[in-house]
């Protein structure tokens, strides 16, 4: 049995890689692909990458760091020193002045220095605030994949929804040419006036201009949903889920979730800003205290008025082992003003937290309001349309009758498409209105 579940699951990851190799995407497929190859959503991924090579680099000023130096010098000119002759000459004039040459031609060294720092507040601020801004990117990338999400979704129902309002057109196109066909039977047994087939030429000229108009629609917007998918726009793609996948699920159902600020990305980026500004105020405090560190540099210096380092010349070690402790004093008040800075600026982002707070609630009950207007107006053009429907169906049916005239049947045409288009439109409308009220709850 296991076996079995583990080739159904192979078969089913080998299908669904297929179905998106040929082109074939439903909407859970298009945004995970998005997420995948999107180009916004990559540079967001690789700012988490980078977020962490910060926190890396600020740990890495912790550590014990180590270098090496080496230095080979040719001293072209000596340098010279004056001493009072009656150092060496007592008889010596006493401002007569000896010139002396100290050191040699050759003077070479090289050395390795280690240290470790010991205390400073500055980087225990800094490697908590390097933390923070990873965490600030990985929200940020966060965002950037609900936007990612949404924006995907718009265009998925734009292609669904602009595919059928062409499928609409074309019906009514084909439609009215076999009435057209049929009428120009009648007029050309006598049976009909002019006025009927130019009536119904007219009204089939039309609909072939707007299902022209339509398809161009349907190219653009599948191009648009290709460029947020990241893929190229030239390429072949179609899409799996049907618009009834979606009319289904449309419902006042998204209305009874309960709005959670703590859960909003958005709020979660202003709560990581918030703490970077708090960071920022505890660094300027802790320059008020010391920093401290110890070291040990190990120097071997070669000399001689030949070179010979590599030949057997004579090298002079020196060795020296300590701490220094820096102790700021006096700044005369440039710390105290930096610290009131950060201060205020931490203040200013505690009221942006809280204006951000009451935005977001703000925004999501702006969205449960559109959807519930949105979702109101879908159901009625939905029954407009069966009614138009419905008056249309009844008036092609007296018009073979001879009952209707061409001009009755064309306004029933017109009040048939017109009603579609605003059921189309409404429903575009409310599946929007559906994945923004998703959005605003901070997730899609």
């Amino acid at each position: 049995m296991k076996k079995i579940i583990v080739a159904l699951s192979i078969l089913g990851i080998s299908l669904n890689a297929l179905a998106q190799e040929q082109g074939n995407f439903t909407l859970e497929q298009a945004k995970a692909y998005a997420l995948e190859n999107n180009y916004g959503n990559k540079k967001s991924e690789l700012d988490i990458t980078i977020a962490k090579r910060k926190v890396a680099e600020t740990r890495a000023m912790g550590l014990p760091q180590v270098s090496a130096e080496a230095k080979v010098q040719k001293f072209l000119d000596i340098p010279v020193s004056l001493a009072p002759a009656s150092s060496f000459n007592p008889a010596a004039p006493a401002d007569e002045l000896t010139e002396l040459q100290f050191g040699l031609e050759y003077n070479n060294t090289f050395g390795i220095t280690a240290s470790q720092l010991i205390f400073d507040g500055s980087y225990i601020v800094g490697l908590q605030a390097a933390k923070t801004y990873k965490e600030l990117s990985i929200n940020n990338q966060i965002k950037t994949e609900v936007a990612l999400k949404e924006a995907v979704t718009q265009a998925y129902f734009t292609v669904l929804v602009a595919t059928e309002n062409t499928a609409v057109l074309v019906k009514s196109y084909q439609s009215t040419e076999q009435i057209l066909n049929e009428t120009k039977a009648l007029y050309n047994e006598g049976l009909v006036e002019e006025q009927n087939v130019d009536q119904l030429t007219l009204t089939a000229n039309e609909l072939k201009t707007a299902v022209a108009i339509a398809e161009g629609q349907i190219r653009f917007a599948t191009k648009l949903l290709k460029l947020q998918m990241g893929m190229d726009i030239d390429s072949t793609i179609t899409l799996s889920d049907g618009i009834e996948t979606f009319v289904n699920e449309v419902s006042l159902e998204p209305l009874n979730k309960e709005f959670n600020v703590n859960n909003h990305v958005d709020f979660q980026l202003m709560e990581s800003n918030l703490r970077l500004m708090k960071l920022s105020l505890r660094k300027e405090k802790y320059s008020f205290l010391p920093s401290m560190n110890v070291f040990l540099s190990h120097t071997q210096t070669n000399m001689n008025n030949q070179f010979d380092m590599f030949s057997g010349g004579k090298f002079y070690p020196t060795t020296v082992i300590g701490a220094s402790l820096n102790l700021p004093i006096l700044t005369s008040g440039s710390r105290l003003a930096k610290m009131s800075q950060a201060k205020l600026e931490y203040e200013k982002t505690m009221i942006d937290a809280e204006e951000a707070k009451q935005n977001l609630n703000y925004q999501s009950q702006v969205s449960k309001s559109n959807y519930e207007t949105e979702y109101e107006t879908y159901l009625n053009q939905k029954a407009n349309l069966e009614l138009a429907k419905k008056i249309y169906d009844k008036t092609i049916i007296k018009y073979k009758e001879g009952v209707a005239s061409s001009l009755e049947l064309s306004q029933a045409q017109n009040q048939y498409l017109n009603s579609e288009g605003k059921y189309i439109q409404s429903l575009l409308s409310v599946l929007k209105s559906k994945s923004e009220l998703q959005k605003s709850f901070g997730n899609l």
